[in-house]
């Protein structure tokens, strides 16, 4: 009965969220290349740990 008079909270907006919103094309890229070189550098280094024999 109440529950329609009861406005629920504004969720806040993440850090990604507003950058994603917020910025622009060229920013976007710039930053997803670097997040995807340090990924494949992060898995580079885990295949480069294996064993050889487990490559």
């Amino acid at each position: 009965m109440f529950s329609n008079l009861i406005k629920p909270k504004q969720a806040q907006n993440s850090k990604l969220s507003d950058f994603v919103l917020d910025s622009s094309s060229s920013e976007k890229k710039r930053v997803y290349n670097q997040v995807i070189e340090r990924a494949i550098s992060s898995q580079v280094q885990v295949v480069n740990k294996a064993p050889v024999g487990q490559r």
